[in-house]
């Protein structure tokens, strides 16, 4: 308990000490807030949208910065030789981002207008994907992949973005099975009700819709924000799946490059 304590601590500090992750936090809250202060129609969609990107970029970016600087100031190593446990520094580390996440996702929620039982599902929903996140980017802190870190934070955070909003299908079926793309579907409403027709090609006659992009730009449009009354547990099912891979990730790079990998045995095995 003490090490986990004294870890938290550190990291807690370290984040607060890092302007960058709070610039990108406002930024991201800052959009939508101020188009629901002009009662924007369109504040719900927006704020979906920089939500997936709050959830991709800043806590990919994010919790992956944190590691590599542990790792440049050989504070890793460090840790090691004091005990410190993997499961002691995922604990800690983690704690810090999601009580941040946490709090910066209430007031996206709070900026959609949730309240009660709405706002706790909507959590929910987007802390799964903050979990994920946060995995994902230590994982590739621990690893060599560490300076492609905020590459794949944009991959995630912008690519379901524009399979939903711009219609792009290779990018929806590129995505599809990714956690930021179901944290967008579960925050986005189904198809509103349709006249009395049986196929495309009658929709596509009532509304003289010339062409497939037409037919989509119309789909889109048609698509409401979800109220989350009640859990999206398809969306959640597949957050739990990339939850577990990318934990199981996280365990195989952690004894490869981690704590308790190749370095500190090397380590002690130069003492």
């Amino acid at each position: 308990m003490r090490n986990i304590k004294a870890v938290f601590t550190k990291q807690f500090l370290s984040y607060t000490k890092n302007p960058g992750q709070w610039v990108m936090s406002a930024t991201f809250l800052l959009i939508p807030f101020i188009m629901s202060m002009a009662n924007n129609e369109g504040v719900a969609i927006f704020t979906i949208q920089f939500v997936i990107m709050f959830v991709g970029i800043s806590m990919i970016g994010g919790s992956a910065g944190m590691i590599l600087e542990d790792k440049q100031t050989m504070n890793l190593r460090f840790m090691g030789m004091a005990g410190v446990k993997p499961y002691q520094y995922l604990i800690s580390t983690c704690g810090v981002l999601l009580i941040v996440s946490l709090g910066v996702l209430t007031l996206f929620g709070l900026i959609r207008g949730h309240s009660g039982e709405i706002l706790i599902n909507f959590l929910i929903v987007t802390m799964l994907g903050v979990s994920c996140s946060i995995l994902l980017g230590i994982t590739l802190g621990l690893s060599k992949l560490a300076p492609f870190s905020w590459l794949v934070g944009i991959l995630l955070g912008v690519g379901p973005v524009m399979a939903n909003d711009f219609g792009i299908g290779v990018l929806s079926q590129l995505f599809y099975f990714s956690y930021t793309y179901q944290i967008d579907v579960a925050l986005r409403g189904s198809i509103s009700i349709l006249p009395d027709v049986t196929t495309i090609e009658e929709l596509s006659s009532v509304y003289n819709l010339t062409n497939m992009y037409e037919l989509r730009a119309f789909l889109r449009e048609l698509r409401t924000p979800r109220d989350l009354a009640i859990l999206p547990m398809g969306s959640i099912r597949v957050l739990l799946v990339n939850m577990a891979a990318i934990l199981l990730a996280f365990v195989v790079t952690n004894l490869k490059y981690g704590l308790d990998g190749e370095r500190l045995v090397k380590l002690r095995s130069e003492g």
